[in-house]
Protein backbone atom coordinates (compact mmCIF):
# COMPACT_ATOMS: atom_id res chain seq x y z
CA UNK A 1 0.00 0.00 0.00
CA UNK A 2 1.23 3.47 -0.87
CA UNK A 3 0.80 6.09 1.88
CA UNK A 4 1.59 9.71 2.41
CA UNK A 5 4.67 9.98 4.63
CA UNK A 6 4.49 12.93 7.03
CA UNK A 7 7.93 14.43 7.73
CA UNK A 8 9.16 16.95 10.30
CA UNK A 9 12.50 18.66 9.53
CA UNK A 10 14.62 19.78 12.51
CA UNK A 11 17.71 21.95 11.95
CA UNK A 12 18.85 25.28 13.38
CA UNK A 13 20.04 26.52 9.97
CA UNK A 14 17.26 27.79 7.70
CA UNK A 15 19.18 27.10 4.49
CA UNK A 16 19.69 23.46 5.50
CA UNK A 17 15.98 23.07 6.23
CA UNK A 18 15.19 24.55 2.84
CA UNK A 19 17.60 22.17 1.08
CA UNK A 20 16.13 19.15 2.86
CA UNK A 21 12.61 20.21 1.93
CA UNK A 22 13.69 20.66 -1.69
CA UNK A 23 15.33 17.22 -1.78
CA UNK A 24 12.20 15.58 -0.36
CA UNK A 25 9.99 17.32 -2.92
CA UNK A 26 11.22 14.88 -5.57
CA UNK A 27 9.18 12.12 -3.92
CA UNK A 28 5.40 12.62 -4.29
CA UNK A 29 4.64 10.39 -1.30
CA UNK A 30 6.44 12.68 1.14
CA UNK A 31 4.63 15.58 2.79
CA UNK A 32 6.73 17.95 4.95
CA UNK A 33 4.25 18.94 7.65
CA UNK A 34 6.48 21.30 9.66
CA UNK A 35 10.00 22.61 10.31
CA UNK A 36 11.61 23.15 13.71
CA UNK A 37 14.74 25.18 14.40
CA UNK A 38 15.70 23.68 17.78
CA UNK A 39 15.21 20.63 19.96
CA UNK A 40 12.51 22.15 22.18
CA UNK A 41 10.44 23.12 19.16
CA UNK A 42 10.99 19.65 17.69
CA UNK A 43 9.45 18.00 20.76
CA UNK A 44 6.47 20.35 20.62
CA UNK A 45 5.93 19.81 16.87
CA UNK A 46 6.36 16.03 17.14
CA UNK A 47 3.40 15.87 19.53
CA UNK A 48 1.38 18.48 17.63
CA UNK A 49 1.78 17.29 14.02
CA UNK A 50 2.26 13.54 14.63
CA UNK A 51 4.86 13.06 11.84
CA UNK A 52 5.80 9.60 10.65
CA UNK A 53 9.46 10.58 10.19
CA UNK A 54 11.59 13.25 11.91
CA UNK A 55 14.83 14.35 10.22
CA UNK A 56 16.91 15.47 13.20
CA UNK A 57 20.19 17.38 12.95
CA UNK A 58 22.54 16.26 15.70
CA UNK A 59 24.36 19.56 16.32
CA UNK A 60 21.99 22.26 17.58
CA UNK A 61 22.29 24.86 20.36
CA UNK A 62 20.34 24.66 23.66
CA UNK A 63 19.29 21.04 23.12
CA UNK A 64 21.15 18.80 20.69
CA UNK A 65 19.56 16.22 18.42
CA UNK A 66 20.42 13.30 20.70
CA UNK A 67 18.59 14.83 23.68
CA UNK A 68 15.62 15.82 21.52
CA UNK A 69 15.43 12.31 20.05
CA UNK A 70 15.44 10.74 23.50
CA UNK A 71 12.57 12.94 24.70
CA UNK A 72 10.54 12.46 21.51
CA UNK A 73 10.95 8.67 21.80
CA UNK A 74 9.33 8.87 25.23
CA UNK A 75 6.61 11.43 24.48
CA UNK A 76 5.74 10.52 20.87
CA UNK A 77 6.90 6.92 20.32
CA UNK A 78 5.08 6.62 16.98
CA UNK A 79 7.49 9.13 15.39
CA UNK A 80 10.56 7.58 13.76
CA UNK A 81 13.71 9.71 14.05
CA UNK A 82 16.46 9.76 11.43
CA UNK A 83 19.50 11.53 12.87
CA UNK A 84 21.64 13.59 10.47
CA UNK A 85 25.27 14.48 11.21
CA UNK A 86 28.66 15.27 9.70
CA UNK A 87 30.22 13.15 12.46
CA UNK A 88 31.30 9.68 11.38
CA UNK A 89 32.45 8.40 14.78
CA UNK A 90 30.81 5.23 16.06
CA UNK A 91 30.17 6.92 19.40
CA UNK A 92 27.69 9.34 17.80
CA UNK A 93 25.93 6.46 16.05
CA UNK A 94 25.70 4.48 19.29
CA UNK A 95 24.29 7.45 21.24
CA UNK A 96 21.73 8.17 18.52
CA UNK A 97 20.48 4.59 18.45
CA UNK A 98 20.33 4.40 22.25
CA UNK A 99 18.27 7.60 22.23
CA UNK A 100 15.74 5.92 19.94
CA UNK A 101 16.82 6.90 16.42
CA UNK A 102 15.90 4.45 13.65
CA UNK A 103 18.58 5.57 11.16
CA UNK A 104 21.78 7.62 11.05
CA UNK A 105 22.62 9.62 7.90
CA UNK A 106 26.10 11.10 7.41
CA UNK A 107 26.44 14.33 5.43
CA UNK A 108 26.80 14.86 2.56
CA UNK A 109 24.16 12.62 1.01
CA UNK A 110 22.18 12.78 -2.22
CA UNK A 111 18.43 13.46 -2.49
CA UNK A 112 17.98 9.83 -3.56
CA UNK A 113 19.78 8.58 -0.44
CA UNK A 114 17.67 10.82 1.79
CA UNK A 115 14.39 9.77 0.18
CA UNK A 116 15.35 6.09 0.31
CA UNK A 117 16.17 6.36 4.02
CA UNK A 118 12.83 8.03 4.76
CA UNK A 119 10.84 5.42 2.81
CA UNK A 120 12.77 2.46 4.24
CA UNK A 121 12.37 3.57 7.86
CA UNK A 122 8.69 4.35 7.32
CA UNK A 123 7.85 1.04 5.63
CA UNK A 124 9.80 -1.04 8.13
CA UNK A 125 8.20 0.58 11.15
CA UNK A 126 4.71 0.64 9.67
CA UNK A 127 4.88 -3.11 9.10
CA UNK A 128 6.11 -3.58 12.66
CA UNK A 129 3.30 -1.36 14.01
CA UNK A 130 0.64 -3.38 12.19
CA UNK A 131 2.09 -6.64 13.52
CA UNK A 132 2.27 -5.26 17.08
CA UNK A 133 -1.31 -3.99 16.85
CA UNK A 134 -2.62 -7.33 15.62
CA UNK A 135 -0.59 -9.20 18.26
CA UNK A 136 -1.98 -6.98 21.04
CA UNK A 137 -5.52 -7.69 19.90
CA UNK A 138 -4.92 -11.44 19.92
CA UNK A 139 -3.12 -11.25 23.28
CA UNK A 140 -5.66 -9.05 25.04
CA UNK A 141 -8.69 -10.67 23.47
CA UNK A 142 -10.77 -7.57 24.15
CA UNK A 143 -12.69 -7.52 20.85
CA UNK A 144 -15.24 -10.01 22.17
CA UNK A 145 -18.44 -8.11 21.37
CA UNK A 146 -17.67 -5.85 18.40
CA UNK A 147 -20.46 -3.54 17.27
CA UNK A 148 -21.39 -2.19 13.85
CA UNK A 149 -23.15 1.19 13.96
CA UNK A 150 -24.54 2.51 10.69
CA UNK A 151 -25.29 6.20 10.22
CA UNK A 152 -27.97 6.61 7.56
CA UNK A 153 -30.58 8.99 6.17
CA UNK A 154 -32.86 8.88 3.18
CA UNK A 155 -31.90 12.47 2.40
CA UNK A 156 -28.48 14.07 1.97
CA UNK A 157 -27.25 17.21 3.70
CA UNK A 158 -28.48 16.27 7.16
CA UNK A 159 -25.06 15.83 8.81
CA UNK A 160 -24.51 12.06 8.56
CA UNK A 161 -20.76 12.29 8.03
CA UNK A 162 -20.39 14.88 10.79
CA UNK A 163 -22.19 12.58 13.21
CA UNK A 164 -20.28 9.47 12.08
CA UNK A 165 -16.88 11.18 12.48
CA UNK A 166 -17.71 12.58 15.92
CA UNK A 167 -19.23 9.30 17.08
CA UNK A 168 -15.98 7.56 16.16
CA UNK A 169 -13.85 10.24 17.83
CA UNK A 170 -15.93 10.09 21.00
CA UNK A 171 -15.79 6.31 21.29
CA UNK A 172 -12.04 6.49 20.67
CA UNK A 173 -11.75 8.94 23.59
CA UNK A 174 -13.30 6.21 25.73
CA UNK A 175 -10.41 3.88 24.88
CA UNK A 176 -12.28 1.86 22.28
CA UNK A 177 -10.68 0.60 19.08
CA UNK A 178 -12.71 2.35 16.39
CA UNK A 179 -12.70 2.22 12.60
CA UNK A 180 -14.89 4.22 10.22
CA UNK A 181 -15.92 2.58 6.95
CA UNK A 182 -16.97 5.14 4.33
CA UNK A 183 -19.65 3.51 2.18
CA UNK A 184 -20.64 6.71 0.45
CA UNK A 185 -18.74 5.18 -2.42
CA UNK A 186 -19.20 7.94 -4.99
CA UNK A 187 -18.71 11.06 -2.89
CA UNK A 188 -17.52 10.00 0.57
CA UNK A 189 -16.13 12.67 2.90
CA UNK A 190 -14.93 10.77 5.97
CA UNK A 191 -11.23 11.09 5.10
CA UNK A 192 -11.66 14.86 4.75
CA UNK A 193 -13.53 14.97 8.08
CA UNK A 194 -10.29 13.80 9.71
CA UNK A 195 -7.95 15.78 7.43
CA UNK A 196 -6.50 12.59 5.98
CA UNK A 197 -4.74 12.46 2.64
CA UNK A 198 -5.43 9.01 1.25
CA UNK A 199 -4.20 7.13 -1.77
CA UNK A 200 -5.59 3.66 -1.07
CA UNK A 201 -9.30 3.12 -0.48
CA UNK A 202 -11.96 0.43 -0.35
CA UNK A 203 -11.52 0.20 -4.13
CA UNK A 204 -7.97 -1.10 -3.61
CA UNK A 205 -9.11 -3.43 -0.83
CA UNK A 206 -11.60 -5.05 -3.22
CA UNK A 207 -8.77 -5.79 -5.69
CA UNK A 208 -7.17 -8.00 -3.01
CA UNK A 209 -10.35 -9.18 -1.28
CA UNK A 210 -9.77 -12.91 -1.89
CA UNK A 211 -6.34 -12.83 -0.23
CA UNK A 212 -7.18 -10.51 2.66
CA UNK A 213 -7.34 -11.46 6.31
CA UNK A 214 -7.92 -9.24 9.35
CA UNK A 215 -4.23 -8.44 9.78
CA UNK A 216 -3.52 -7.58 6.14
CA UNK A 217 -6.63 -5.37 5.97
CA UNK A 218 -5.11 -3.18 8.70
CA UNK A 219 -2.48 -1.96 6.24
CA UNK A 220 -5.21 -0.26 4.17
CA UNK A 221 -6.53 1.77 7.10
CA UNK A 222 -5.43 5.35 7.71
CA UNK A 223 -5.04 6.48 11.31
CA UNK A 224 -6.04 9.93 12.53
CA UNK A 225 -3.98 11.95 14.99
CA UNK A 226 -6.21 10.77 17.84
CA UNK A 227 -6.15 7.09 16.85
CA UNK A 228 -9.38 6.54 14.89
CA UNK A 229 -8.84 4.34 11.84
CA UNK A 230 -10.49 5.00 8.47
CA UNK A 231 -11.17 2.90 5.40
CA UNK A 232 -11.82 5.60 2.83
CA UNK A 233 -14.29 5.75 -0.05
CA UNK A 234 -12.95 5.51 -3.63
CA UNK A 235 -11.15 8.57 -4.98
CA UNK A 236 -13.18 8.57 -8.20
CA UNK A 237 -16.94 7.92 -8.62
CA UNK A 238 -16.48 5.27 -11.33
CA UNK A 239 -14.39 3.15 -8.92
CA UNK A 240 -17.49 2.68 -6.75
CA UNK A 241 -18.99 0.28 -9.29
CA UNK A 242 -16.64 -2.58 -8.36
CA UNK A 243 -17.71 -2.67 -4.68
CA UNK A 244 -20.52 -5.16 -4.03
CA UNK A 245 -22.55 -6.22 -1.04
CA UNK A 246 -20.51 -9.43 -0.78
CA UNK A 247 -17.32 -7.38 -0.58
CA UNK A 248 -18.79 -5.23 2.18
CA UNK A 249 -19.88 -8.29 4.16
CA UNK A 250 -16.33 -9.67 4.19
CA UNK A 251 -14.75 -6.30 4.99
CA UNK A 252 -17.12 -5.84 7.94
CA UNK A 253 -16.37 -9.32 9.21
CA UNK A 254 -12.61 -8.67 9.11
CA UNK A 255 -12.88 -5.21 10.69
CA UNK A 256 -14.88 -6.67 13.58
CA UNK A 257 -11.98 -8.98 14.40
CA UNK A 258 -9.71 -6.04 15.25
CA UNK A 259 -12.03 -3.27 16.47
CA UNK A 260 -14.59 -2.69 19.20
CA UNK A 261 -16.69 -0.46 16.95
CA UNK A 262 -17.13 -0.25 13.19
CA UNK A 263 -18.86 3.03 12.32
CA UNK A 264 -20.34 3.03 8.82
CA UNK A 265 -21.08 6.25 6.95
CA UNK A 266 -23.49 5.83 4.05
CA UNK A 267 -24.96 7.57 1.01
CA UNK A 268 -28.62 8.64 0.95
CA UNK A 269 -29.54 5.61 -1.17
CA UNK A 270 -30.23 1.99 -0.36
CA UNK A 271 -27.55 0.61 -2.67
CA UNK A 272 -26.39 -3.00 -2.79
CA UNK A 273 -23.36 -2.34 -0.53
CA UNK A 274 -25.58 -0.49 1.97
CA UNK A 275 -28.13 -3.32 2.03
CA UNK A 276 -25.29 -5.59 3.14
CA UNK A 277 -25.42 -3.77 6.48
CA UNK A 278 -28.17 -6.06 7.69
CA UNK A 279 -25.60 -7.15 10.28
CA UNK A 280 -25.55 -3.71 11.94
CA UNK A 281 -26.17 -3.76 15.66
CA UNK A 282 -27.52 -0.22 15.56
CA UNK A 283 -28.68 2.17 12.84
CA UNK A 284 -28.74 5.89 13.57
CA UNK A 285 -31.39 7.36 11.25
CA UNK A 286 -30.51 11.04 10.92
CA UNK A 287 -33.20 13.69 10.44
CA UNK A 288 -33.49 17.44 10.43
CA UNK A 289 -36.73 19.35 11.08
CA UNK A 290 -37.62 19.28 7.42
CA UNK A 291 -40.67 17.71 5.73
CA UNK A 292 -38.76 16.23 2.72
CA UNK A 293 -36.33 14.56 5.15
CA UNK A 294 -39.24 13.08 7.12
CA UNK A 295 -40.86 11.82 3.92
CA UNK A 296 -37.68 10.11 2.72
CA UNK A 297 -36.94 8.58 6.11
CA UNK A 298 -40.50 7.31 6.45
CA UNK A 299 -39.89 5.46 3.18
CA UNK A 300 -36.63 4.09 4.61
CA UNK A 301 -38.50 2.74 7.65
CA UNK A 302 -41.11 1.14 5.38
CA UNK A 303 -38.35 -0.59 3.39
CA UNK A 304 -36.73 -1.80 6.62
CA UNK A 305 -40.08 -3.21 7.72
CA UNK A 306 -40.59 -4.91 4.35
CA UNK A 307 -37.23 -6.70 4.58
CA UNK A 308 -37.81 -7.58 8.26
CA UNK A 309 -35.01 -5.38 9.56
CA UNK A 310 -35.62 -5.14 13.34
CA UNK A 311 -36.87 -1.63 14.15
CA UNK A 312 -35.59 -2.01 17.70
CA UNK A 313 -32.11 -1.52 16.23
CA UNK A 314 -33.06 1.91 14.80
CA UNK A 315 -32.51 5.16 16.70
CA UNK A 316 -33.83 8.49 15.42
CA UNK A 317 -31.30 11.32 15.61
CA UNK A 318 -32.48 14.89 15.05
CA UNK A 319 -29.68 17.18 13.92
CA UNK A 320 -30.07 20.98 14.13
CA UNK A 321 -33.02 20.29 16.42
CA UNK A 322 -33.20 23.85 17.78
CA UNK A 323 -33.74 25.59 14.42
CA UNK A 324 -37.07 27.36 13.95
CA UNK A 325 -38.51 25.56 10.93
CA UNK A 326 -42.15 25.45 12.02
CA UNK A 327 -41.71 21.80 12.99
CA UNK A 328 -41.11 20.75 16.59
CA UNK A 329 -39.25 17.66 17.76
CA UNK A 330 -42.51 16.48 19.38
CA UNK A 331 -44.05 16.20 15.88
CA UNK A 332 -41.51 13.56 14.92
CA UNK A 333 -43.28 10.63 16.57
CA UNK A 334 -46.40 11.48 14.57
CA UNK A 335 -44.40 11.67 11.34
CA UNK A 336 -42.17 8.62 11.80
CA UNK A 337 -43.82 6.57 14.52
CA UNK A 338 -40.75 6.72 16.76
CA UNK A 339 -39.52 8.87 19.60
CA UNK A 340 -36.31 10.85 18.95
CA UNK A 341 -33.33 9.17 20.58
CA UNK A 342 -31.09 12.25 20.57
CA UNK A 343 -31.54 15.95 19.75
CA UNK A 344 -28.39 17.64 18.44
CA UNK A 345 -28.47 21.45 18.24
CA UNK A 346 -27.27 23.70 15.43
CA UNK A 347 -23.62 24.64 15.99
CA UNK A 348 -21.83 27.63 14.53
CA UNK A 349 -18.51 25.76 14.63
CA UNK A 350 -19.68 22.74 12.62
CA UNK A 351 -18.51 24.05 9.25
CA UNK A 352 -15.20 25.19 10.75
CA UNK A 353 -14.55 21.73 12.18
CA UNK A 354 -15.36 20.14 8.80
CA UNK A 355 -13.04 22.52 6.95
CA UNK A 356 -10.23 21.91 9.45
CA UNK A 357 -10.73 18.17 9.40
CA UNK A 358 -11.06 18.04 13.17
CA UNK A 359 -14.05 16.44 14.93
CA UNK A 360 -16.18 18.99 16.76
CA UNK A 361 -16.01 17.13 20.06
CA UNK A 362 -12.22 17.48 19.93
CA UNK A 363 -12.09 21.04 18.57
CA UNK A 364 -14.87 22.52 20.76
CA UNK A 365 -15.58 19.98 23.53
CA UNK A 366 -17.49 22.58 25.56
CA UNK A 367 -19.99 23.43 22.81
CA UNK A 368 -23.65 22.44 23.16
CA UNK A 369 -23.42 20.15 20.14
CA UNK A 370 -20.36 18.36 21.54
CA UNK A 371 -22.04 17.92 24.93
CA UNK A 372 -25.14 16.43 23.32
CA UNK A 373 -22.97 14.21 21.14
CA UNK A 374 -21.19 12.91 24.22
CA UNK A 375 -24.57 12.17 25.82
CA UNK A 376 -25.51 10.19 22.71
CA UNK A 377 -22.26 8.24 22.94
CA UNK A 378 -22.89 7.51 26.63
CA UNK A 379 -26.37 6.21 25.79
CA UNK A 380 -24.97 3.94 23.08
CA UNK A 381 -22.22 2.72 25.43
CA UNK A 382 -24.78 2.01 28.15
CA UNK A 383 -26.88 -0.02 25.69
CA UNK A 384 -23.81 -2.03 24.76
CA UNK A 385 -23.05 -2.78 28.40
CA UNK A 386 -26.65 -3.92 28.96
CA UNK A 387 -26.56 -6.14 25.88
CA UNK A 388 -23.28 -7.71 27.04
CA UNK A 389 -24.84 -8.39 30.45
CA UNK A 390 -28.00 -9.85 28.90
CA UNK A 391 -25.91 -11.97 26.53
CA UNK A 392 -23.91 -13.35 29.46
CA UNK A 393 -27.09 -14.03 31.43
CA UNK A 394 -28.77 -15.82 28.51
CA UNK A 395 -25.74 -18.07 28.06
CA UNK A 396 -25.74 -18.82 31.79
CA UNK A 397 -29.46 -19.70 31.82
CA UNK A 398 -29.05 -21.86 28.70
CA UNK A 399 -26.23 -23.80 30.33
CA UNK A 400 -28.31 -24.30 33.49
CA UNK A 401 -31.20 -25.67 31.40
CA UNK A 402 -28.87 -28.19 29.75
CA UNK A 403 -27.88 -29.70 33.08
Amino acid sequence: MTDWIRVLIVDDIEETRMNLRKALSFESRIDVVAEAENGFQAIDFACKYKPDIILMDINMPDMDGIQATERISLKCPSANVIVISVQREQDYLRKAMLAGAKEFLIKPFSPDELIQAVITVYEKNKQRAVQVYAHQILEQGYVQSPKIITVFSGKGGVGKSLIAANLAAGLNQRNKKVVVLDLDLMFGDIAAMFNLKVKETIYHVVQEIERLDAESLLSYLYETNSGVRVLAAPLRPEQSEVVTGKHVEKILRLLKETHDYVIVDTPAQLTDPVLALDSSNLTLLVNTLNIPVFRHNRTVLEVMDAVNYPTDRVRLIINRADLDTGIKPKDIKTALGMEPYSLLPEDKYADLSINRGEPLIEMKPGSKWAKQMNKLIEMISAEDERSKSESWLSRFVWKKKRK
